[in-house]
This record gives C-alpha cells, structure tokens and sequence, in this order.
C-alpha cells in the first residue's frame, strides 16, 4: 500500500514538473515573438530608411541561426 503511495505521488509531481515546463515554454514562445517585433521597430527607430530593410534582414538572419543552433543542440542530445 505505502509502495502504491510512493508512486502515485511521484507521478503527480512528475506531472506537475511537466505541466510547470511546458507553461514555461509557452511564456518564452510569447516572450520571444513579443522581442522579436519589438527589435524590428526598434531597428526602423534607430537606422536611417536606406539600410532599415538590410539590418531587419541582418536581425533575422542572426535569429534564424541561434535558432538552428539551439534545435541541434537538443537533437543531438
């Protein structure tokens, strides 16, 4: 009976371990598309119209390969 106990109660906090993490990549997800727009308004403030386009292409392209980077990193694993 008391082994039973121990089980069940490990699951249910590997569940709301589980539960926790994926809430918490939720809010990144948001977190990052919210920086991602803000960068890219930011860039047309900072940057004369003429190389507004480019450095939002250079922004992009740096995003893009952090995140092949990250995706093999955990794939790899």
């Amino acid at each position: 009976m008391n082994d039973e106990l121990k089980k069940e109660n490990n699951s249910l906090k590997t569940n709301v371990k589980k539960t926790v993490v994926i809430m918490l990549i939720f809010l990144m997800f948001i977190s990052l598309f919210s920086f991602f727009f803000n960068m890219q308004s930011a860039i047309s403030e900072l940057f004369d119209p003429r190389y507004e386009k480019l450095m939002q292409a250079l922004f992009s392209l740096f995003v893009l390969g952090i995140g092949a980077f990250l995706v093999k990193m955990f794939l790899s694993k």
